[in-house]
């Protein structure tokens, strides 16, 4: 989880595929996804998020026209109502809450009664690519299956966008529009994840995402601020609390992290998350080593608990001039 929420409901698993009964034929294999159960309080969690203004704007926006669509039908039975796309971009670079947003917005469209379910179905290239030919069908079907009633979201989209013309993963994206354009496929939100540049290509090769993923959400880097909010908000989930001199050594710490962070490589509140649970390691550790802690003892982080971790390197380019 990322953005200062967490969540342990969440499962990663695989989706079985539904027995068939032709003779000898053997069931479909498994999809391979994992699943992020609804929310029970998704407003308020979406209120607490550190930082995602435009995202936050952009989803009240879809609510606030979902209800005047609700009162308008009851004011004014038969008339015509606004079209209302579910489907949508993040984009985003890692870290920036894109899968906890994603979680967020299943439940909040549930909630509003737009999916039945608001539970979410994770994917990425992996699961659709498949060792035999018709595969990505198949996957891209179960997928679709398995995400009724919720959210599919598939991060890393642009990665099915291959330079190369026989990469069965080009196959996924037209397999999943077809699917969409069904009228029956009402009942489901898909949500294209990754980094903008690939995600604006993939967009620009397949004219048909234009129109139908209307709603695009920009998930920006967080601040020097905002990641020292995230972390508070993390330590508040453990009842933990930085000692002075602990705050002054940690606050410097990711000062440097973030002065010398690459953007291309940069985790955002995934950095955050580590570096903290390098630092719930040490803290445990000396805890433990006490002959009697007391609850002071267990709930302060010291600066002894709190030592850098390794900051993400740009990634070395391959071929002439690297």
């Amino acid at each position: 989880m990322t953005n200062g929420t967490s969540q342990n409901d969440d499962t990663a698993q695989t989706i079985p595929a539904p027995e068939l009964d032709f003779g000898l034929q053997r069931p479909e294999p498994p999809l391979k996804a994992q699943i992020l159960q609804p929310l029970a309080n998704p407003r308020e969690l979406l209120n607490k998020l550190v930082g995602c203004a435009d995202v936050k704007r952009h989803i009240e926006e879809l609510m606030i026209l979902n209800r005047y669509n609700a009162i308008m039908q009851t004011l004014n039975p038969g008339a015509k109502v606004h079209a209302l796309s579910l489907h949508g971009i993040f984009f985003g670079r890692p870290g920036t809450g894109k899968t906890t947003v994603c979680k967020i917005y299943g439940s909040l469209l549930h909630e509003a009664g737009m999916l039945s379910k608001g539970h979410v179905v994770v994917c990425n290239r992996g699961t659709f690519i498949g060792n035999n030919w018709g595969d990505e069908e198949r996957t891209v079907r179960q997928a679709v299956q398995a995400a009724q009633g919720g959210v599919l979201m598939i991060d890393e989209a642009y990665l099915l966008n291959s330079e190369n013309k026989n990469d069965p993963g080009k196959l996924v994206i037209p397999l999943l529009m077809d699917i969409l354009a069904d009228e029956r496929q009402r009942d489901i939100a898909v949500i294209l994840c990754g980094y903008k540049e690939p995600m604006n290509n993939l967009i620009e090769l397949n004219p048909g995402l234009e129109s139908r993923f209307a709603n695009r959400f920009d998930f920006k880097d967080f601040s020097f601020d905002e990641l020292l909010a995230i972390s508070r908000l993390r330590l508040q989930e453990y009842g933990y609390h930085f000692t002075r001199s602990a705050m002054v050594k940690y606050r410097q710490l990711l000062a440097d992290a973030y002065a010398a962070r690459d953007p291309q490589t940069w985790g955002n509140a995934r950095f955050v998350a580590n570096l903290l649970e390098h630092i719930y390691l040490r803290h445990a550790r000396r805890c433990v080593s006490m002959k009697a802690p007391h609850r002071e003892h267990i709930l302060s982080i010291t600066p002894t608990d709190i030592e850098p971790i390794a900051i993400p390197q740009p990634r070395r380019r391959i071929g002439f001039g690297a």
